[in-house]
């Protein structure tokens, strides 16, 4: 089915025209408002606002930049109870993280937040954070003892 991509998606960029999976293209990228069917008419209908879709997208990808850039620079700690050995009773997942983050006074969703396994251990580690509009942004956070 071809679309019209609204938004960046992965790397799809805005006005962009091209084939995807149906069952893709109206579970997720319709549903969502990213993108659209790629009529004729919509695709002529689409043509003058493209330009101005593509600089909207420019500026939320800064401000999404902008955001990801101010969270990488907050100091974000998580203070956790240890055992004798200082290892975690539990682990710490993306809720605990995006929790915390929110705290912090940013709006972020355990589903933005991408850990390569569980944290099951003090110290320092790097995880990734998504702020929408495809970026993501690599930041540390400190698991300490509570």
């Amino acid at each position: 089915m071809k679309v019209i991509f609204l938004q960046n998606v992965e790397d799809n960029k805005v006005g962009e025209i091209k084939d995807v999976a149906e069952g893709y293209a109206r579970n997720y990228l319709i549903r969502r408002g990213l993108a659209e069917v790629a009529s004729e008419e919509k695709v002529k209908e689409l043509e003058g606002q493209i330009t101005k879709l593509k600089k909207a997208e420019e500026e939320n990808v800064k401000t999404a930049k902008g955001i990801a850039e101010k969270i990488a620079k907050t100091k974000i700690i998580l203070n956790e109870e240890v055992n004798e050995e200082g290892h975690l009773y539990g682990s710490v997942g993306a809720k605990e993280i995006a929790d915390k983050i929110t705290e912090l006074g940013f709006e972020i969703d355990g589903a933005d937040i991408v850990i390569e396994e569980p944290i099951k251990e003090l110290g320092e580690h790097q995880i990734t954070i998504k702020t929408g509009h495809g970026v993501e942004r690599e930041i540390k956070i400190t698991i300490d003892r509570s």
